[in-house]
């Protein structure tokens, strides 16, 4: 049995050689805009089902799935000579509802969103009313601490390597000068 981690690189290999098949190489017009979202690698390596989507309409979704289907033995073909398998797995495709099934999911959620009154997730967040001056003041008194520390780390840091070499003094960069 191979190891669940060869498994996922063969996944992962055999998506991307076919992806590019199919968007780089194949020139058949009925293909629409389609994704190869994922691969399932059966465990013994015989069988390889790659899962895909489009836009458009349901029309469109038939049309591209009949020119996946012929183009198996080509994309399959193509898969062989990449993997450095002893066999191949058969190729087959399948379309992943998945994007379609987020859509409906996100449309229904916006409508309970609009029966509840709740602001819908796209808009931008509320800018605080003009009588609420305290939300701009500690914006302004926390940039401007920040600053401040920064220049203190600053100064004190050449007080502290002359402290820790023994000077005793004030040495300033024009105080050490090496030649």
């Amino acid at each position: 049995m191979p190891v669940p981690r060869r498994i996922a690189r063969l996944q992962q290999l055999i998506l991307e050689v076919a992806a590019e098949t199919v968007l780089r190489r194949m020139k058949d017009p009925r293909l629409g805009f389609v994704t190869l979202t994922r691969c399932k690698l059966a465990p013994d390596l015989s069988q390889a089902t790659v899962f895909w989507s489009c836009l458009g309409t349901d029309a469109q979704r038939r049309t591209t799935s009949r020119a996946l289907v012929d183009a198996v033995p080509f994309v399959q073909s193509v898969v062989a000579k990449a993997l450095a398998t002893r066999t191949t797995p058969t190729l087959a495709f399948r379309y992943d509802g998945t994007v379609v099934n987020a859509a409906r999911l996100e449309s229904i959620f916006e409508t309970l969103r609009k029966e509840r009154g709740e602001p819908p997730t796209d808009a931008p967040p509320e800018a605080p009313a003009d009588g609420d001056a305290d939300a701009d003041d500690a914006d302004t008194d926390e940039d401007d601490g920040a600053e401040d520390d920064a220049n203190d780390v600053g100064d004190d840091a050449p007080d502290a390597a002359a402290d820790a070499a023994g000077d005793g003094g004030d040495a300033g960069p024009e105080g050490d000068e090496r030649s």
